[in-house]
């Protein structure tokens, strides 16, 4: 009798620490504008994963500081997510990403930069001037 009472006490937990019964949203149903992992949703990959930016900028600095900040899966954005951000969850449409009336940097080398404002892209800056970051990751 009593290892049966084991038996399913412990059946019970396997099923208890199943996936399935977590509190972690499905990855696979998250949508641009959702919150998820401390960031905000700006792109989704076909329900394989997707990207995510912080809710709040890195603040101010030039592209070589920019670069240090990255740490724990969180990046600079390239240009071309830069775009994506502006036009998912950034003025290009209904900023609930909070982003500033700014221009922010771009990963690339070559001075990238991609101004909130108006959306226009431009290269060529010089990199110890200072633009806003905003860091993102994929999950």
């Amino acid at each position: 009798m009593r290892k049966y009472l084991l038996l399913l006490l412990f059946i019970s937990f396997v099923f208890s620490c199943s996936k399935e019964d977590n509190d972690e949203p499905d990855t696979l149903n998250l949508q641009i504008g959702d919150m998820y992992a401390g960031g905000i949703v700006f792109q989704t990959g076909n329900g394989e994963g997707g990207m995510i930016a912080m809710t709040v900028d890195s603040g101010a600095m030039n592209w070589y500081e920019a670069m240090e900040l990255e740490s724990n899966g969180w990046f600079v954005p390239s240009i071309s997510q830069l775009e994506t951000m502006y036009f998912s969850i950034g003025q290009g449409a209904d900023n609930i990403g909070n982003f500033a009336d700014g221009t922010y940097w771009a990963s690339n080398e070559g001075g990238y930069v991609l101004n909130f404002a108006n959306g226009n892209r431009s290269s060529g800056w010089n990199r110890i001037l200072n633009f806003r970051v905003r860091l993102i990751s994929y999950f």
